[in-house]
Protein backbone atom coordinates (compact mmCIF):
# COMPACT_ATOMS: atom_id res chain seq x y z
CA UNK A 1 0.00 0.00 0.00
CA UNK A 2 2.80 2.35 1.00
CA UNK A 3 4.37 2.05 -2.53
CA UNK A 4 0.99 2.45 -4.34
CA UNK A 5 0.21 5.26 -2.43
CA UNK A 6 3.79 7.00 -3.32
CA UNK A 7 3.35 6.28 -6.95
CA UNK A 8 0.04 7.88 -6.78
CA UNK A 9 1.45 11.11 -5.56
CA UNK A 10 4.35 11.05 -7.82
CA UNK A 11 7.23 9.45 -6.67
CA UNK A 12 9.24 7.00 -8.04
CA UNK A 13 9.81 3.63 -5.54
CA UNK A 14 11.63 0.94 -5.56
CA UNK A 15 10.87 -1.74 -3.18
CA UNK A 16 13.43 -4.58 -1.83
CA UNK A 17 12.52 -7.62 0.14
CA UNK A 18 15.73 -8.67 0.64
CA UNK A 19 17.64 -6.18 2.72
CA UNK A 20 20.92 -8.05 1.74
CA UNK A 21 20.21 -7.36 -1.60
CA UNK A 22 19.62 -3.70 -0.96
CA UNK A 23 22.80 -3.50 0.78
CA UNK A 24 24.87 -4.73 -1.93
CA UNK A 25 22.68 -2.66 -4.88
CA UNK A 26 23.37 0.34 -2.64
CA UNK A 27 26.34 0.53 -1.30
CA UNK A 28 29.33 -0.71 -3.22
CA UNK A 29 33.06 0.40 -2.76
CA UNK A 30 33.01 2.96 -6.19
CA UNK A 31 29.46 4.30 -5.34
CA UNK A 32 29.97 7.92 -4.74
CA UNK A 33 26.61 8.95 -4.58
CA UNK A 34 23.26 6.90 -4.05
CA UNK A 35 20.37 6.55 -6.32
CA UNK A 36 17.66 7.48 -3.73
CA UNK A 37 16.53 10.65 -2.23
CA UNK A 38 15.54 9.04 0.71
CA UNK A 39 14.69 5.73 2.28
CA UNK A 40 12.03 4.08 4.11
CA UNK A 41 12.99 0.98 6.16
CA UNK A 42 10.96 -1.45 8.61
CA UNK A 43 12.88 -1.83 11.75
CA UNK A 44 11.69 -5.77 12.22
CA UNK A 45 13.12 -7.48 9.40
CA UNK A 46 10.86 -10.93 9.45
CA UNK A 47 13.81 -12.91 7.29
CA UNK A 48 16.05 -15.42 8.96
CA UNK A 49 19.58 -14.66 8.09
CA UNK A 50 18.89 -11.22 6.71
CA UNK A 51 20.13 -7.75 8.50
CA UNK A 52 18.11 -6.11 10.63
CA UNK A 53 16.77 -2.52 10.02
CA UNK A 54 19.13 -1.54 12.30
CA UNK A 55 21.98 -2.92 10.84
CA UNK A 56 20.75 -1.46 7.09
CA UNK A 57 20.44 2.05 8.41
CA UNK A 58 24.11 2.32 10.27
CA UNK A 59 25.18 0.85 7.04
CA UNK A 60 23.92 3.12 4.77
CA UNK A 61 24.88 6.23 7.49
CA UNK A 62 27.96 5.13 6.89
CA UNK A 63 28.09 5.47 3.02
CA UNK A 64 25.70 7.98 3.09
CA UNK A 65 25.48 9.94 6.31
CA UNK A 66 23.11 13.02 4.53
CA UNK A 67 20.34 10.83 3.27
CA UNK A 68 17.21 11.02 5.04
CA UNK A 69 15.69 7.72 6.50
CA UNK A 70 12.33 6.90 7.77
CA UNK A 71 12.20 4.41 10.14
CA UNK A 72 8.45 2.62 10.28
CA UNK A 73 7.60 -0.05 12.95
CA UNK A 74 5.08 -1.88 14.87
CA UNK A 75 7.67 -2.19 17.98
CA UNK A 76 7.02 -1.16 21.39
CA UNK A 77 8.21 2.08 22.36
CA UNK A 78 10.97 0.82 24.39
CA UNK A 79 12.55 -0.99 20.77
CA UNK A 80 11.42 1.82 18.70
CA UNK A 81 13.16 4.82 21.23
CA UNK A 82 16.40 2.39 21.51
CA UNK A 83 16.54 2.16 17.40
CA UNK A 84 16.33 5.71 17.71
CA UNK A 85 19.14 6.75 20.33
CA UNK A 86 21.49 4.29 17.94
CA UNK A 87 20.26 5.67 14.78
CA UNK A 88 20.85 9.70 14.95
CA UNK A 89 18.89 11.86 12.62
CA UNK A 90 16.23 9.35 11.92
CA UNK A 91 12.61 9.71 11.64
CA UNK A 92 10.23 7.37 13.05
CA UNK A 93 6.77 6.36 11.94
CA UNK A 94 4.69 3.96 14.40
CA UNK A 95 2.29 1.67 12.50
CA UNK A 96 -0.54 2.00 11.54
CA UNK A 97 -0.03 5.05 9.93
CA UNK A 98 -2.01 7.09 7.19
CA UNK A 99 -0.46 8.36 3.90
CA UNK A 100 -1.18 11.81 4.67
CA UNK A 101 1.43 11.65 7.79
CA UNK A 102 4.14 9.71 5.83
CA UNK A 103 3.60 12.08 2.86
CA UNK A 104 4.00 15.19 5.46
CA UNK A 105 7.24 13.48 6.75
CA UNK A 106 8.44 12.87 3.31
CA UNK A 107 7.58 16.47 2.51
CA UNK A 108 9.59 17.69 5.76
CA UNK A 109 12.89 16.07 4.81
CA UNK A 110 12.93 16.84 1.27
CA UNK A 111 12.36 21.19 2.75
CA UNK A 112 15.21 20.37 5.39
Amino acid sequence: MVRQGLELTGHTVMVYSSPAKFLADIIQPTTASTPFDLIIIELEFPLPGEPSGVEVIHQVRNAFPDLPVILISTGSSCEIEAARRALSAVRVLRKPFSMANLLAMIQELKNG
